[in-house]
C-alpha cells in the first residue's frame, strides 16, 4: 500500500501526532464550596413582615417562616395538633398565568376534585376587596393520596403579575386557619 510506504517523514509524524493526541486524559478537578446558611425562621407576637418582589405581607405570629427560593416569594409551615402542619406557598408568575379556570381547576386536581367549565369555577370564587387589592379566594376540600385535604387559595393581579397564595394541608387543620388566612389576606400591600 502506497499509505504504509511514505517516504515522505513529515506525514507519518503528523498523522502519529494525530492518533496519540486523542488519547490524553482529561483531569478531573473536585472542589468543596461551604454551603450557605439558610436564614433563621423569624416569629414574634406580632407575627412576621416579609416581602416577595413588590408585595409585603404580615403572617401571624404562630405560622413558622421557611426561606423562600426557586418560585416560591414567600413560605410558611403552619403547625397543628399531633405533629400536623400546612404548607402556605406564595409564587407568583408572569400575565395571567394561564387563565383564573384553569389555574383553580389545577388546585382542584390536586384535592382529586374534578375539573369543571370556566363559568362553574368562577361561579364558586369568592371575591375579596381589600384597601391596597381585588382578591380572588377559594375554599376547596377534597382527598390527596387518600387523605382528607383542603386548600385555601387566593389569587391577586399586581405588577403585570398573578400572584397565588396557597394553604394546603390536613382538612381539619387548615379549615381551622380560614379566619387567621383571611386575615394574613387583608394584611398583603405593595412593598416600597
Amino acid at each position: 500500500m502506497p499509505f504504509m510506504r511514505s517516504r515522505n517523514p513529515f506525514i507519518l509524524c503528523a498523522g502519529l501526532l494525530l492518533l496519540g493526541g486523542g488519547c490524553q486524559r482529561d483531569v478531573v478537578h473536585a472542589y468543596r464550596v461551604p454551603k450557605e446558611a439558610a436564614p433563621t425562621p423569624t416569629a414574634s407576637t406580632a407575627g412576621t413582615t416579609a416581602t416577595g418582589a413588590n408585595l409585603a405581607w404580615q403572617a401571624p405570629a404562630h405560622w413558622q417562616e421557611q426561606p423562600a427560593g426557586g418560585m416560591r416569594q414567600g413560605s410558611f409551615t403552619v403547625p397543628g395538633t399531633d405533629g400536623a402542619t400546612a404548607d402556605l406557598s406564595i409564587i407568583a408568575f408572569p400575565g395571567a398565568a394561564g387563565g383564573l379556570a384553569d389555574n383553580l381547576n389545577r388546585w382542584r386536581g390536586q384535592l382529586a376534585l374534578p375539573t369543571l367549565p370556566a363559568a362553574e369555577v368562577e361561579a364558586g370564587v369568592r371575591h375579596l376587596d381589600t384597601p391596597a387589592f381585588h382578591i380572588d379566594f377559594v375554599d376547596y376540600a377534597g382527598n390527596a393520596d387518600g387523605v382528607p385535604t383542603r386548600i385555601l387559595g387566593a389569587i391577586i393581579d399586581h405588577g403585570g403579575r398573578s400572584w397565588f397564595f396557597k394553604l394546603m394541608g390536613p382538612d381539619a387543620l387548615v379549615a381551622g386557619e380560614r379566619e387567621a388566612f383571611l386575615a394574613f389576606l387583608q394584611t398583603v400591600t405593595a412593598a416600597p
